[in-house]
Order: structure tokens, then C-alpha cells, then sequence
């Protein structure tokens, strides 16, 4: 078992811009984990490059931007955050950190909701 598990559903922002959710979860009892996990870390291989992936979930820093940078094939890439979205359960913003899409900019906020797959 890995320290560190996915979970990705294909999804469309509330404008309805389709995108991967890439929920992460650090799967060890204590909910921590060390750089080290870094090393036998993949991705999930249905990722679809062409589409916009938002990043999701309770993680380190450090684990984010290793992710960013692993999701840079994307058309976008987009970090989630709960205080960003509308007043409703596991809605969101997912803010645009990366682009290679006219659609969207760096600096965007794309209203989203956490998939029922999810939570």
C-alpha cells in the first residue's frame, strides 16, 4: 500500500468546463507522511492531458507542488479551495496555477463542487 492514494473523476466546473478531480489522500494511520513518499509516487494513468485537472485534498505543501508540477502536461492545472467557492456543501474555487488552454488564465477561480464519488 501506498502512503499517499487517488481518486479522479472526470467532472465540469459550475460554467461547465470539463476537468479531472484528483482527490488526495495521505492513506498512513497518523495522516502524516515524509518527503520520502515522493519516490514511488505515480500519478493515475486515465488522467486525461487534454482536459484540466483540479488538485483536491488535505496535503503538505511540498506534496502540491510536486503534484503541480507532475499535472504540467494538463491543459490546466487548478489547486482547490473551500474558502473560495459558493455557500454550499463541498463547493469550492479551484484556482488556476498553471495553463496551456485559452479558456482559462492563470489566476482564475473556477467554481467547483467536490464529486459525490468523493465525499
Amino acid at each position: 500500500m501506498t502512503d499517499i492514494a487517488f481518486h479522479l473523476v472526470s467532472h465540469k466546473t459550475e460554467g461547465g468546463l470539463p476537468y479531472q478531480h484528483l482527490h488526495v489522500k495521505i492513506a498512513t494511520p497518523t495522516g502524516i507522511i515524509t518527503p520520502a513518499a515522493l519516490k514511488s509516487l505515480t500519478l493515475p494513468d486515465t488522467i486525461l492531458w487534454s482536459q484540466g485537472v483540479v488538485i483536491e485534498g488535505k496535503l503538505p505543501l511540498w506534496l502540491s507542488g510536486y503534484l503541480i508540477h507532475a499535472c504540467h502536461p494538463a491543459a490546466w492545472v487548478a489547486c482547490f479551495d473551500p474558502r473560495l467557492g459558493d455557500a454550499v456543501p463541498h463547493s469550492g474555487g479551484a484556482v488556476v496555477v498553471a495553463t496551456h488552454s485559452p479558456q482559462v488564465a492563470e489566476g482564475d477561480v473556477l467554481i467547483v463542487t467536490i464529486p459525490d464519488a468523493i465525499h
